[in-house]
């Protein structure tokens, strides 16, 4: 790349600094709200009541089937019209919530039916309650063989985030398109946004892989 391009590349460091501040709030508040939906799908998609199970199945069917960007454009076009005026922000981090949720949901599943049916037993037989036994013995377990696939998943996620540029979030995306039209310069603009992600992704990788060397220490 050119001393020019480089130059050029500097100069809206600033600009892209915003919005990769932006783009790093969203992705955060996406994943948690997601895995905290997740957990909350998981349970009565595992339920023996065909009433809960049916729905939540029907559900994560539905949002893992269809394109998370026609979801926003339901959610962010779709809510005003039942009252709900919230921002193209919010908008946003619902609806990439609602999809990355509904994955999650069947890897916390995958996950705790890996786990041995005779330790709920055994917690039981100690007079824990079902809800005690699966938060102190078979989430921990099932979460620390699921976390690989997790971390594939909220890095799915934070590439997402590109997605709400189309309902006006200025994060790197938009931010990018707003200078491309401006000056015309494509690929340095987009080289940009692209180690942008990397840096990202790469960050939360490496994240991950530390929690599980230290998951793999303590066992």
């Amino acid at each position: 790349m050119s001393a020019a391009n480089l130059r050029f590349l500097h100069d809206q460091l600033p600009a892209f600094s915003t919005a990769a501040g932006l783009t790093v709030v969203l992705a955060v508040l996406s994943m948690v709200c997601a895995m905290a939906w997740g957990l909350m799908l998981a349970a009565p998609a595992m339920s023996r009541r065909a009433w809960l199970r049916y729905p939540a199945t029907a559900y994560i069917e539905l949002m893992r089937n269809t394109p998370l960007l026609i979801q926003i454009y339901v959610i962010y076009f779709g809510f005003p019209l039942i009252g709900l005026n919230y921002s193209s922000f919010t908008c946003g981090v619902i609806g990439i919530a609602a999809q990355h949720g509904a994955f999650l949901a069947e890897i916390y599943r995958a996950g705790i039916q890996s786990i041995d049916r005779r330790q709920g037993e055994a917690a039981h037989a100690l007079g824990m309650t079902r809800v005690l036994a699966m938060r102190l013995v078979i989430l921990p377990q099932a979460l620390a063989r699921v976390t690989p696939m997790l971390t594939n998943q909220l890095i799915v996620l934070l590439k997402d985030t590109s997605l709400l540029a189309s309902i006006g979030v200025l994060e790197m995306t938009l931010t990018a398109k707003m200078i491309i039209e401006r000056t015309g310069a494509s690929f340095q603009v987009f080289v940009l946004v692209a180690l942008a992600y990397l840096a990202m992704t790469s960050a939360l990788g490496l994240l991950a892989r530390a929690l599980e060397l230290r998951q793999a220490r303590r066992r």
